[in-house]
């Protein structure tokens, strides 16, 4: 969810314009959240905040991006090897890296590996969440193949140092992650996380809102305030979505798709397809 920054708190015109901007930033890349997946549907909510800011921070580019042909098999020179090959070999068959999508291993590390073509140089992203801290435990970058690997260096999103890695495929559907002078990880597929049904929620006017799984009502922060949210769902699912004004403002209504839905600043929905919900908020009269 997005909220206002500091510097624009108490500050009504800015406000306005913040709100529209972030209006414009949800319309223009609503294709790019499809690709996301149905990432709350299957994570938890930690786990989900980390594939938005991976995918946020990392593959805004990656939208629209166009893989390899991953027919072709060509033939790598002895003197082409990367280094780390025995010297032994003479030749060695490569075949083009084909395995995308998101990986998980057993102690809920994370990893994604993306084609990207709207970059200055186009390859595979990979990025990835090597412990709980979203920012401190993250890593990303552009990896070409070595062989039948990516390789290369990703840079820390934190304050930890860089790492060098080798991704290599694993199994039917999994990837071998190894560290230069670290550990080594093997991952699992996490399966099709292309969403169905994707619903936006945000506001007009001042105010705040909230959402949460089921009929729990969310709990609203004064301190934090939320304009703006979307949930990517792979099913149906029942949401309770909660609107509350700013101080001097009022409550009107919730509307869905442009429509009137509810008076109600407490709303229960069965998400059934995808639609756009607002809180409308307006100023009280004196």
């Amino acid at each position: 969810m997005n909220r206002f920054p500091e510097d624009v708190k108490g500050n009504k015109e800015m406000k306005k314009k913040y709100e529209a901007l972030l209006r414009d930033f949800k319309a223009e890349n609503r294709n790019m959240f499809e690709t996301l997946g149905a990432m709350e549907a299957q994570l938890s909510k930690k786990l989900f905040s980390f594939a938005i800011c991976i995918v946020m921070l990392f593959t805004l580019c990656a939208c629209g991006g166009t893989k390899p042909d991953n027919t072709k098999e060509t033939t790598v020179p002895a003197s082409e090897t990367p280094a780390r090959e025995t010297s032994a070999q003479t030749e060695q068959p490569v075949t083009e890296w084909t395995r995308e999508g998101y990986f998980q291993d057993e102690n809920e590390n994370m990893i994604s590996v993306t084609w990207m073509d709207d970059i200055d140089e186009p390859g595979w992203y990979v990025g990835c969440m090597l412990g709980e801290d979203v920012m401190e435990d993250s890593w990303g970058g552009t990896l070409p193949q070595e062989g039948n690997t990516l390789h290369g260096i990703l840079t820390a999103s934190g304050s930890q140092e860089d790492i060098t890695v080798t991704v290599s495929e694993e199994g039917g559907d999994g990837l071998l992650l190894e560290v230069e002078g670290g550990e080594t990880y093997h991952f699992t597929s996490m399966g099709d996380m292309t969403a169905s049904i994707i619903v936006t929620i945000s506001t007009e006017g001042f105010g705040m809102i909230g959402y949460e799984p089921g009929e729990t009502v969310p709990e609203l922060d004064p301190e934090e305030p939320y304009q703006s949210a979307q949930v990517n769902l792979a099913e149906p699912e029942t949401y309770t979505f909660a609107a509350a004004p700013e101080e001097g403002n009022a409550f009107v209504k919730w509307t869905k798709n442009g429509e009137d839905y509810s008076t109600e600043p407490v709303i229960t929905v069965q998400l059934e397809e995808s639609a756009d919900f607002v809180a409308v908020f307006e100023e009280e009269s004196d």
